[in-house]
């Protein structure tokens, strides 16, 4: 009973005892959106404190605040004669063309902020346009990209976006798409779908949002065990507080503050159709320098007997929010646990060869025992920021694992809900699936203020307990080039390796992937 008090207690803090906050509804900045990694960076450079960065999306007005936080840390710097004397050249330029990208990306958020007229009511007609062309030796699932299925040869995505406000409480989003991509829609090559979409009012920062929309919870840079955008986007119904609050009274011990709370029904075409998902998740910043958040997710209901949403009772709500098993027809699959993120600051005072170190875990379990999880798999990872003090080159490192001895398949499966931990093919969670384990290095390295390279390596073993093991190795190069006001260029080439495919013995194959992306933001 402590768990749903607990979420309960949270919901009505946000509610009743935050003060009342004076800003109006805003949408959401899209997960994988360039602004998430340029607030990272500026986080590890130290401009950056109060982010939550470990629940996704954030809103415009929210991403806009982080950038006001970076802006007035950039000045008091610059204010300083002894603090510019010991800033390179090179790396303040570095610094100021990523704030001011973040400037221009979101200078009406800005312009409201401070102080600016603002407009309770307009339409953005055009938020920004894009092109994104791949070619592949194969057929390829890209992973972290939002359920897209590309084919051998060329595939081809066209989009666009359109967000708009309505008396500063209502708002929406749109992002249509056409797709080609040989034979992967039914049998036909094309199609015109809506990426992502949705209708949101807020209310004293409590926000309702309705349509279709994608989630990441955790901190791990290449996956995260509960929820990612590896799987298509939910349509769903979201409540949260889309600005971290401080809770009055004991509770403001906890710091920053948000939760979040979802709903969706699953596709028809599983094991147990319609089956449905919810979740919540509560994040805490009881310091500047640490994150902890703490996650679970529900699957239940679906034709077929078990109990939904609509038919829980309050004792059959008790039960099912304790996380205990349940069978009959109360049966859930459930995945819970923890994460953190902590920061190291100012590393260069003893180590001069870097700004500040990252390091973040997650803990969650497949099962339950005596009260917590059980079967647990875990991400653990680390960044080294601003390598050589030039504000040039960032290290990244990440390591999971959710093998469990003697239970091959166990994550991400289900013996009721045999379709497993899946949207529409996808894994919600860390695109290495079940049974795995996945190894990730990144390097980022400014070659000037506006173009920068990165160099990915990355191995996955899946099917670990299993007669025959897949072997994955990915080795990509990707260039990024923004020196042109609201257009960013992308492009990228990848080759993999896989020894066993599907786990069927001496099945081994090669691809080369290209890439190349044009966005213009308006």
């Amino acid at each position: 009973m402590r768990k749903p008090s607990a979420l309960l207690i949270a919901f009505l803090c946000c509610f009743f005892l935050v003060k009342p906050a004076a800003g109006k509804v805003s949408v959401n900045v899209p997960i994988g959106h360039w602004a998430y990694r340029a607030v990272d960076r500026l986080t590890g450079l130290g401009l950056i404190q109060t982010n939550m960065a470990t629940t996704k999306p954030w809103t415009r007005l929210e991403m806009a605040r982080l950038t006001l936080e970076a802006q007035e840390k950039l000045q008091d710097i610059l204010s300083r004669p002894e603090e510019t004397a010991r800033e390179s050249k090179g790396r303040r330029d570095i610094v100021g063309a990523i704030v001011g990208r973040l400037e221009k990306e979101f200078l009406a958020e800005l312009d409201e902020l401070t102080g600016g007229a603002g407009t309770s009511t307009y339409i953005k007609p055009v938020e920004d346009v894009y092109v994104h062309c791949l070619h592949s030796d194969k057929d390829v699932e890209m992973e972290n990209d939002k359920g897209q299925e590309l084919a051998e040869d060329s595939n081809l995505r066209l989009g666009f976006s359109t967000h708009g406000v309505l008396f500063s409480r209502f708002g929406y989003w749109l992002n249509p798409e056409y797709r080609y991509s040989e034979g992967k829609f039914g049998g036909d090559d094309d199609r015109i779908d809506l990426l992502e979409g949705y209708g949101k009012v807020e209310w004293f920062n409590m926000e309702l949002e309705a349509g279709r929309d994608s989630l990441r919870w955790g901190p791990g840079r290449h996956g995260a065990l509960i929820l990612t955008d590896n799987a298509q986007p939910f349509d769903m119904v979201k409540l949260s507080n889309p600005r971290p609050v401080v809770l009055p009274w004991v509770f403001r011990r906890l710091g920053l503050f948000k939760v979040v709370a979802f709903w969706t029904e699953l596709e028809k075409s599983r094991a147990v159709p319609e089956a449905e998902l919810m979740g919540y998740r509560i994040h805490i910043k009881p310091f500047p320098l640490l994150d902890i958040g703490a996650s679970r997710t529900i699957m239940l209901g679906g034709e077929g007997g078990a109990k939904g949403v609509a038919d829980l009772s309050l004792s059959d709500w008790a039960k099912v929010l304790s996380g205990k098993n349940i069978s009959g027809d109360l049966n859930t699959n459930q995945i819970a646990g923890l994460d953190f993120e902590l920061l190291i600051p100012d590393v260069k005072r003893w180590a001069p060869v870097m700004q500040s170190i990252s390091l973040w875990g997650e803990w969650y379990g497949e099962d339950e025992a005596g009260g917590l999880p059980t079967k647990t798999g875990y991400v653990g990872g680390l960044k080294l920021a601003d390598l050589f003090l030039t504000g040039r080159t960032d290290l990244i490192f990440e390591y999971a694992d959710n093998v469990i001895s003697g239970r091959p398949g166990l994550w991400y499966s289900h013996g009721t809900y045999q379709t497993g931990y899946r949207y529409e093919g996808e894994v919600m969670g860390h695109n290495m699936g079940g049974d795995a384990r996945d190894y990730f290095l990144r390097l980022e390295h400014c070659l000037s203020p506006d173009l920068s390279l990165g160099l990915d390596y990355n191995a996955q073993e899946r099917g670990v307990e299993a007669h025959v093991r897949e072997d994955r190795d990915r080795i990509d190069v990707d260039l990024a080039y923004q020196g042109l006001e609201g257009l960013l260029v992308r492009a990228g080439y990848r080759y993999e390796g896989i020894d066993n495919l599907g786990q069927v013995q001496g099945e081994d194959e090669t691809n080369n992937i290209l890439w190349l992306s044009l966005d213009y933001s308006f």
